[in-house]
């Protein structure tokens, strides 16, 4: 009787587990091509024809990665840049999500690590320099190489029992290599200032919690509610991030969620 039921709760598992892989390998396994594709008089699904816009289809399953976090600009033409043939644009010539993800790709790359089901197997900003190859190019001197191949840290943990949002450790393990996306980057301050300067000029916190800063003995200006802080600036479940203040596809110098001509970013939240 007992190893009945042992084997029983083996199977059990095993099951379990084969269903939590499946779901793994495909999770855009569509069961229903007319959730996404139009057909003509006949029936026939017209592969290159879409119910919607790629974006709003999208939106679907989706929503929360469109409008939250760290995302690239979608439904613009792009400017300035080349984009591979092999990342096709929309009939209208705009970036989609599909420009950069085949949704219809394995779930998994020859390694056997999650693709993503992006269009090529490289990751991050190798993935990025595909069409952004002449944004860095030229432009790196031996102090910022070395600070990003684990010479110099710009961040320093200031707390191991707070974490940081996802945005702020994709920013931290591209802008200092001394942090990879595999760890757990806690909360901290990033150094503002020059390469091979101490962390103490023109630092700035991060994964703290902002309506706790406002009480915190010995800071240096006082902060303003939070329900008075400007909406550009973000707040990531109420704490302070690399995104609180900087936008990856800003068009302001610094990547700035608004300008800081007169000091006006800093003192959307600081009281002088």
């Amino acid at each position: 009787m007992r190893q009945k039921l042992i084997a029983a709760v083996i199977l059990c598992v095993v099951f379990i587990c084969i269903v939590i892989y499946s779901m793994q390998m495909e999770p855009h396994k569509f069961q229903e091509c007319l959730s996404c594709h139009l057909t003509d008089s006949a029936g026939k699904i017209l592969e290159r024809q879409m119910s919607a816009s790629i974006t709003t289809l999208c939106a679907q399953c989706h929503e929360k990665i469109l409008t939250e976090g760290y995302l690239h600009p979608v439904d613009i033409r792009p400017q300035n840049i080349r984009v591979p043939a092999d990342m096709p644009l929309s009939s209208d010539g705009e970036l989609t999500c599909s420009t950069c993800h085949d949704i219809h790709a394995s779930f998994f790359t020859p390694y056997d690590t999650p693709s993503h089901y992006l269009r090529r197997y490289e990751g991050g900003r190798d993935f990025c320099l595909a069409c952004h190859t002449g944004a860095t190019a030229g432009k790196r001197g031996h102090s910022t190489a070395l600070g990003e191949s684990h010479f110099l840290s710009k961040y320093i943990v200031t707390d191991s029992s707070v974490g940081i949002d996802a945005m702020s450790k994709n920013c931290i393990s591209c802008h200092d290599g001394s942090y990879a996306t595999s760890v757990s980057i806690r909360a901290g301050m990033w150094s503002h200032g020059r390469d091979f300067v101490p962390h103490d000029k023109g630092s700035h916190p991060i994964g703290v919690l902002y309506e706790a800063a406002r009480g915190r003995q010995g800071a240096k200006t006082d902060l303003k509610p939070i329900s008075m802080v400007d909406r550009r600036i973000r707040f990531f479940n109420g704490k302070v991030g690399c995104g609180s203040c900087h936008d990856p596809y800003s068009t302001i110098e610094k990547r700035l969620v608004m300008s800081d001509q007169g000091s006006k970013l800093c003192l959307s939240c600081h009281i002088l």
